[in-house]
């Protein structure tokens, strides 16, 4: 067999796809699969149908290319007849820790896939096991208390529409075998397992099953190819003897990650006309360029979508061949003059890596180099600083007409990079899909984001149901046989009745009492530590890859379903990783913040590990620079952070000066709400300052008393609920309720017009 890289990813990436053919109990191919493979049945002193027969059975009769050599190997990658089976069998053990079942019985029973993330642990508490319904990704709702009753069936309704979406693939790509690894139809391949196998679980007989098939089989496929680009010659050539040395303790293997350094002042950073556009615009930039270099970077090497192991959240991890690392100086040098064309010492990608053994691919390996990259950020520039010293350091002449966003010379009123965004952000909302090309045009100036694409080969086109392209709206089952996938990250935004997106202005109006527009952020607490001890003991690949599946799922489709269906009037500027930004009426903010902790927590099954602050600020005014208020709500995040009470820490709301712990929140909010009851019903407003001078220490309660009797004695209809209210906000040492003034200033700004 001549080996090549498309042929290692299929082999791998398809190698277990029998685990979830024969769960769809197919009765009538049993026996067709059986006298198939009867010899390889009968030499393993099995029964009946094994998932290797299954897998091998579906690839022969798919139309996928090389049917014959990829049959094989999923027939044979548990007892390997050659090199590339003998490669997917090391691949599919080092992916799942060696902890797969490979019993021949038949007589298991059939199980849903469990929440990984409502079994992380951090203290060691107890668990509430929670179950994913067998379903497409995208399709994917809430999580159940008890596996499906039917749940055969509903493997076999999933079965038969991922057999459906092959035949599209198949249809539209012709020639396969003439393809490369770089071709939208390996794409599709990957996009089409993701969609269809990442809630059905890779294994469950002598397992949890909580990794789930598209982990195992992605990762599979990502450390068979890097182990075969690290030994291409010895494959190529035959060698039998190369796994003697891919299976020690040699550092075989490549861990790469990029970060974007400076993403909050690029993004915030814009002028308030069509600021919603531009924001959003830019934050589709920043995640596009991350996709962009990644691709670059694997293509470039002869990679795979699959050595793409994270994207999101403004970093990438990227598996290869120890081989990358060698190379991660060259690839530093050329992101950075790049975007040092585009953005000055603004934006950039900070790119490290390490050499590790297969062994390493658990514990604490994303942990160590995290760590190395932060440590890039106070050395950007590093590899083109001796060459562009003057051009970094020498101050601009600030006699010209500079853009004082991007300080490019302004020729007219507008400047034609920063308006690119712009235009950006408008094609996100008006055009459904978008793809990403390959080019070789040659950049002399950079006017617009796609002159930053251009640079690395690549440019943007957006269009209606354009083939080979991302979706941009999530409404829809996908058909393979056009799309490659859905856009990744939340992209909703509000419009006017005209189409166009609403500015500042209109999302300011739309609020309920004074009208100011307002930003919300906010990031999953402890992430650290749920990728490190919550997954227990040197946690496979596998499962961390799972773990990122489920928190990206939220983040990029979960949270933009709250705010397209219940807050219409937001923005999600950007929501990807672990974290969120969101602009929108700056009333709406604090109940979407708790819709969104309450998704979050029922999306974990209850689990209290599990958990994320968020922090509010609003615009002083109207046309405010969102680059402060977004700064503001960052400084303010960071103390909900450091917010700590009653054994609890984190898992905190900062709103109007106040840290709220979540647990705190529903009795927070009722008395906000019995408190602008009463200024609904024309009691005095003065009762907010009142409450707001006796917050503070040593007052003189006895008065707060005094005052609460007179304003029951002059609103007699309503005295007790006025002389309740005292008592609901009073504590047991006469001591008010410890956020009674932020809840002041909320109701305040609620019942006050303007």
């Amino acid at each position: 067999m001549e080996l090549t890289v498309e042929k290692v990813f299929l082999a791998s990436i398809f190698h277990d796809i029998g685990k979830f053919y024969q769960r769809a109990e197919i009765n009538s191919l049993k026996k067709i699969i059986a006298e198939t493979y009867r010899y390889s049945i009968e030499s393993s002193k099995s029964y009946s149908p094994r998932h290797q027969e299954w897998g091998a059975y579906f690839y022969k009769n798919s139309g996928l290319p090389y049917k014959d050599e990829i049959e094989g190997v999923i027939l044979n990658h548990h007892s390997p007849i050659n090199l590339l089976s003998e490669l997917v069998q090391l691949a599919d053990h080092v992916s799942a820790n060696e902890r797969e079942d490979y019993s021949s019985s038949e007589n298991k029973r059939v199980k849903n896939m469990v929440s990984i993330l409502s079994l992380v642990s951090l203290k060691d508490n107890k668990k509430n096991k929670k179950y994913k319904r067998v379903s497409r990704l995208s399709e994917f709702k809430e999580l159940i208390d008890r596996e499906e009753e039917n749940i055969k069936l509903s493997y076999k309704n999933l079965w038969n529409e991922f057999e459906e979406q092959v035949k599209n693939i198949v249809r539209e790509h012709k020639n396969t075998e003439e393809l490369d690894i770089t071709d939208p139809f390996y794409e599709k391949i990957y996009y089409l397992l993701k969609e269809y196998t990442s809630n059905v679980p890779s294994a469950f007989f002598y397992s949890e099953p909580e990794i789930s098939l598209f982990s195992h089989l992605s990762t599979t496929a990502a450390i068979a190819i890097s182990i075969f680009k690290q030994y291409e010659d010895g494959f190529k050539s035959g060698d039998i003897n190369l796994f003697k040395d891919v299976k020690s303790d040699k550092k075989i293997m490549g861990i790469v990650k990029g970060d974007v350094s400076g993403i909050q002042n690029f993004i915030y950073n814009v002028s308030q006309e069509h600021a919603v556009k531009k924001l959003r615009g830019r934050s589709f930039y920043v995640s596009c360029l991350l996709e962009i270099i990644a691709r670059y970077i694997i293509y470039s090497e002869k990679l795979s979508i699959s050595n793409v192991i994270y994207n999101g959240g403004g970093h990438f991890y990227l598996l290869g061949p120890a081989i990358i690392i060698d190379k991660l100086s060259y690839y530093q040098k050329k992101i950075e003059e790049n975007l040092f064309k585009a953005h000055g010492i603004e934006l950039t990608v900070n790119l490290s890596g390490e050499k590790i053994s297969l062994n390493e691919l658990s514990g604490e390996l994303f942990k160590n180099i995290s760590e190395k990259v932060e440590d890039k950020k106070f050395r950007k520039f590093e590899s083109i600083l001796k060459k562009n010293h003057e051009e970094i350091f020498n101050l601009k002449d600030v006699s010209q007409n500079l853009c004082p966003y991007c300080h490019r010379e302004l020729i007219g009123e507008k400047c034609e990079f920063c308006e690119s965004f712009a235009e950006l952000g408008d094609f996100l909302t008006k055009k459904n899909s978008f793809k990403i090309l390959k080019t070789n045009k040659k950049i002399e100036k950079i006017n617009s984001y796609n002159d930053i694409f251009n640079l690395f080969g690549y440019e943007i086109k957006f269009g209606d149901n354009l083939k080979d392209s991302y979706l941009t709206v999530k409404d829809k089952k996908i058909d393979f046989g056009r799309y490659i996938y859905f856009i990744k990250s939340a992209n909703y935004v509000p419009k006017k009745d005209d189409g166009s997106i609403a500015d500042l202005e209109t999302i300011a109006n739309n609020s309920k009492g004074i009208k100011k527009w307002g930003v919300l952020r906010g990031d999953v607490d402890n992430l650290g530590k749920v990728f490190g001890k919550g997954l227990g003991d040197k946690p496979p690949i596998s499962k961390k890859a799972t773990l990122s599946q489920e928190i990206e799922i939220f983040f990029g489709k979960f949270l933009e379903d709250i705010v397209r269906e219940r807050f219409p009037n937001s923005s999600v500027i950007y929501s990807g990783g672990d974290d969120f930004f969101i602009l929108g009426p700056w009333s709406d903010l604090p109940n979407l913040a708790w819709e969104i902790q309450k998704s979050l927590r029922s999306f974990s099954g209850e689990n209290k590990d599990i958990t994320v602050s968020m922090a509010m600020e609003f615009a002083p005014a109207k046309k405010y620079p969102v680059y402060r208020v977004a700064l503001g709500a960052g400084n303010n995040l960071d103390i909900a952070k450091d917010y700590k009470r009653n054994g609890y820490e984190k898992n905190a709301f900062f709103n109007f000066n106040k840290v709220v712990g979540w647990e705190e929140f529903e009795e927070y909010t009722l008395i906000k709400e019995k408190l602008e009851s009463f200024i609904n019903k024309n009691i005095t407003r003065k009762v907010l300052y009142v409450l707001r001078h006796f917050s503070g220490e040593n007052r003189k309660i006895w008065r707060l008393f005094y005052y609460f009797s007179r304003l029951a004695d002059r609103n007699k209809e309503i005295g007790k609920e006025i002389l309740g209210f005292l008592d609901l906000i009073l504590r047991n040492d006469n001591k008010l309720y410890k956020h009674i003034d932020s809840i002041t200033y909320w109701v305040e700004y609620e019942t006050r017009e303007g």
